[in-house]
């Protein structure tokens, strides 16, 4: 079967067909070896409006291009220089946006490990000081990682936020941040959910077109 260019069709087993819509724009179409090319073209026949839909999405989606020296923090770009004389401090002028340590902060794993206590230490105390002030008390606070979610609350309160969050903007980790504090008061998206949220935050939609057109690059 001939299928249109980024489709990619994977032969596995599988009880059920499915197809998946990638941020690269390719489409993966998982079916069971016994799938006939007929059964192929229906699924897509089918899933045709959805997959445009989600192409569409993905394309829309910026990425934050930034040069082998440079550090996204806070929204902003950083430069980073190593200087040997830093021993194992890490100097963030914020005035003059750059970055100086002896850590080499370009190494993948070490810059993750940065990023996490940078993340770890800002945004538990941004969470305890938005929520003294809109009195939106929770219990334990966790950094964590994950593909899908920006943050979470959980039924004891406890609110977890994705350690990436401190390459946004800071009304962008705010927003978040009141996100998951309502959520102790609502736990699901409904209405009065998001009408509390105006309340609390009126510029909310702002920041969550940040993250759909940049969230992929954090």
């Amino acid at each position: 079967m001939e299928l249109p260019e980024h489709y990619i069709l994977i032969r596995k087993e599988v009880k059920h067909a499915r197809i998946r819509v990638s941020e690269d724009g390719r489409v993966r179409i998982i079916a069971p070896p016994d799938f006939s090319d007929e059964d192929i073209a229906l699924i897509l026949k089918k899933k045709a409006k959805w997959i445009d839909t989600n192409l569409k999405y993905f394309k829309g989606m910026s990425s934050i291009e930034l040069q082998r020296n440079q550090l996204l923090l806070f929204g902003t770009r950083y430069h980073y220089f190593y200087d040997t004389t830093y021993a194992q401090k890490v100097i963030i002028d914020h005035e003059h946006k750059t970055i100086i340590s002896k850590r080499d902060l370009i190494k993948p794993i070490i810059q993750e490990d940065w990023y996490r206590t940078i993340a770890k230490k800002h945004l538990t105390k941004r969470t305890k000081e938005l929520s003294a002030k809109l009195k939106l008390p929770f219990n334990k606070f966790f950094i964590r990682e994950s593909k899908t979610k920006w943050g979470n609350c959980s039924s004891d309160k406890n609110i977890s936020l994705n350690w990436k969050l401190i390459k946004a903007p800071d009304y962008v980790i705010d927003y978040l941040i009141v996100h998951e504090l309502l959520h102790t008061v609502v736990m699901s998206h409904t209405t009065k959910f998001w009408t509390l949220l105006k309340s609390y935050y009126p510029n909310y939609r702002e920041s969550i077109k940040w993250l759909e057109k940049y969230g992929n690059s954090l």
